[in-house]
């Protein structure tokens, strides 16, 4: 017999697996979950964040739609440090910035 690889299939085996989970175990899946998002993010942010130096020309846009346009002066842990012209200094998520 083939097991299935439908996306479907697969949550509802896990829905039941959970369901019958106690509080204790749910509380120790939470944090597994957690932990696993958190290193999803920290590895995106990293993958992101290699390919820009410090010095570099970026250009992004802010909350209010407008273009901005920097050079980065510190790479950060989760983001980037950019002098602009005129708008003074922002720290920007690597995912946002463009070359």
């Amino acid at each position: 017999m083939q097991e299935s690889n439908d996306p479907k299939d697969l949550i509802r085996k896990v829905e039941t697996l959970i369901s019958e989970l106690t509080f204790d175990e749910l509380v120790i899946l939470n944090r597994m979950s957690a932990d696993r998002i958190r290193l999803m993010q920290k590895a995106g942010s990293l993958y992101h964040m290699a390919k820009f130096n410090v010095g570099d020309t970026v250009y992004w846009r802010g909350n209010d739609g407008m273009q901005r346009t920097g050079q980065i002066v510190r790479l950060n842990q989760k983001t980037a440090s950019i002098k602009t012209k005129d708008q003074g200094q922002w720290n920007v998520s690597p995912q946002l910035l463009s070359k």
